[in-house]
């Protein structure tokens, strides 16, 4: 056969599973086997090491299995290390999974079933298990996968619906139509393209939970910046009222307000942190002051007084 005569290019796998990993040699080799272990096999796994330095390297280059791609590059975040992978993905699915998570045995296999079924459905999520540092179940902590179809309003803000990025599985062609990840975003990256993505697309929900989710010391509240999260949360708030300009204005409001609360009323389970959280409060009264009540409520009534003061300034600023 003559050389110049193209071949036809070799058909890719149905899914292509992305793992971007930092410094997490402890669960990374957990994370990988997860995936091969799949009862659907017809995949290939991307991880990409965002410039790892203790070891994970030596890791994932121990797993002898064809289906599996290791790239290594300078650290640049997990959405840019995603977004290089999304490239790089020959899949007409992709799935997700951190590196410090794993997949139950059937999720693929269950989640494919589900969108060769619903060819209306752009993205499928499921509901999720967590678990602690050992691996051990943790009672009470589930994320279940509750409302489906149309659901740009109950995942917009992370509340009160949150979709965890392992349990997602998209059509190639909705990636290549939304984009991918924002990689100004250190936090919320995945809820922004939960949004962007329920915005167009119908979404899909299992209510059988596909994954186990680690809770360690690098990711818990306590171990994070608090200025970085107050900053986050005001990227994002800032982007969607750009973006969702066209969305009812009042929901927007009420759900940055509602987002506001829930991180103000965490950092006041954090002592150090009781002056961000009223802060973050005072944003959310400022957002939806209709609200003060039952923020104030919640909140305690140490954070009364603050809170009406807020409200003061805001009412003061309309009638000036």
């Amino acid at each position: 056969m003559s050389a110049d005569i193209l071949q036809p290019a070799k058909a890719g796998p149905a899914i292509s599973v992305i793992i971007p990993t930092y410094n997490r040699s402890s669960f990374i080799g957990e994370a990988i086997d997860s995936v091969l272990r799949q009862t659907f096999g017809d995949f290939e796994l991307i991880v990409i090491d965002d410039g790892s330095t203790d070891g994970t390297d030596e890791i994932v280059t121990g797993f002898e299995d064809n289906r599996l791609l290791f790239i290594q590059q300078k650290n640049a975040g997990r959405s840019a290390a995603r977004n290089r992978a999304i490239e790089i993905a020959r899949g007409r699915y992709i799935a997700f999974l951190d590196s410090d998570d794993t997949y139950l045995q059937d999720k693929l296999e269950r989640q494919v079933e589900f969108m060769e079924k619903h060819p209306e459905i752009g993205m499928i999520y499921t509901s999720a298990k967590c678990i602690d540092a050992e691996g051990n179940i943790l009672k009470n902590h589930v994320y279940i996968a509750s409302v489906s179809g149309q659901i740009y309003h109950q995942v917009a803000f992370f509340r009160p619906v949150t979709i965890t990025l392992p349990t997602v599985m998209l059509r190639r062609e909705v990636l290549d139509t939304v984009g991918g990840f924002d990689e100004r975003m250190e936090r919320f990256e995945d809820t922004d393209l939960w949004r962007r993505v329920s915005k167009r697309y119908e979404v899909g929900a299992l209510t059988y939970s596909t994954c186990l989710l680690r809770t360690h010391d690098d990711n818990t509240l306590r171990t994070q910046n608090p200025v970085k999260i107050a900053n986050a949360i005001e990227y994002y708030v800032e982007k969607i009222f750009r973006e969702d300009a066209d969305m009812d204005s009042d929901f927007l409001k009420e759900g940055a307000s509602r987002l506001y609360e829930y991180y103000g009323l965490a950092f006041m389970t954090v002592p150090a942190w009781r002056r961000q959280g009223l802060t973050l409060l005072r944003k959310s009264v400022e957002f939806s002051p209709k609200r003060f009540g039952a923020i104030a409520v919640t909140a305690g009534i140490a954070t009364i007084r603050t809170l009406k003061n807020a409200l003061s300034k805001q009412f003061r600023r309309k009638t000036a």
